[in-house]
C-alpha cells in the first residue's frame, strides 16, 4: 500500500487488517406531472476509504519491510501533505486501487508505551475537470484544458513524441515528462497500436508522449 506525491512517497510499513473502497451513483429526484417522482442518474460520486492501521516503532514479522522511517516521519508526512492540500497517488499493489486522493482527515495516537502509532486515515477520490478555453480571436471556446484544482500532479496538456533508447520502460518515461513513474498508463493508451506488452517496449521505437 502506497501514497505518493511527486518524487515523494510512503509505503506503510503495515499492512492494514483490512480495506474498503466506497463508491456510489448520484440519483436525482423529481416530480413530474402525471407521472409522480422520478430518478435521474447524476454521475457518480467521489470514492473514499478509510486505513486504519499503525506505523511501528522496531522491526518485527508482521512489518511488510525492513528500514521503514520511523512512526513520526511519516505522520509528520501524511500531516504535511493534508496541509498542504496536496494531490496523492494511492495504488495497493495486486488490486485495482490506482487513483489519485486527497488527504479528508487524519488522527494518530500512542496507546501501548511501545512506540508505536496508530492511525486512522481517510482519503476522498481527486476528479480533475475540464475547462473551456476561450479563443480570442471569435470568443468561440475552441479547446478544454485538464487543470487541477489544487496542487500535486500537474499535467502538462502539450502532446511530445520519444524515440525509445536502452533502458526506457514506460514507468520511466512516465517519470521524466510527468514526474510519476505511476502515471504510465497514460503512455501505454495512447501507444496501444505499437505496444502489446506494456512491459517491453523497443529501442527506435517512437511513442506519443499524451
Amino acid at each position: 500500500m502506497w501514497l505518493r506525491q511527486a518524487n515523494d512517497a510512503l509505503r506503510f510499513p503495515v499492512f492494514p487488517s483490512s480495506f474498503e473502497i466506497n463508491s456510489k451513483a448520484i440519483v436525482n429526484t423529481s416530480n413530474v406531472l402525471k407521472l409522480g417522482e422520478i430518478a435521474v442518474f447524476g454521475g457518480v460520486g467521489l470514492r473514499t476509504t478509510e486505513i486504519s492501521s499503525f506505523f511501528p516503532k522496531n522491526e518485527a514479522s508482521y512489518c511488510d519491510y525492513t528500514g521503514f522511517p520511523t512512526p513520526y516521519d511519516c505522520v509528520n508526512k501524511i500531516q504535511k501533505w493534508m496541509n498542504e492540500g496536496l494531490i496523492l497517488r494511492y495504488t495497493i499493489t495486486e488490486t485495482n486501487i490506482n487513483m489519485e486522493v486527497i488527504v479528508d482527515s487524519f488522527k494518530y495516537e500512542e496507546k501501548d508505551c511501545t512506540g508505536d502509532v496508530y492511525f486512522t486515515l481517510s482519503l476522498k477520490e481527486y476528479k480533475r475537470i475540464q475547462i473551456p478555453k476561450v479563443n480570442t480571436n471569435n470568443d468561440k471556446i475552441s479547446s478544454k484544458l485538464d487543470l487541477p484544482l489544487t496542487k500535486g500532479f500537474e499535467v502538462k496538456n502539450k502532446q511530445k513524441t520519444h524515440r525509445v533508447g536502452k533502458g526506457d520502460s514506460l514507468w520511466s518515461l512516465a517519470k521524466k515528462y510527468y514526474g510519476n513513474g505511476d502515471l504510465w498508463k497514460r503512455i501505454y493508451d495512447a501507444n496501444k497500436k505499437l505496444i502489446k506488452n506494456p512491459d517491453i517496449i523497443q529501442d527506435g521505437w517512437v511513442l506519443t508522449i499524451p
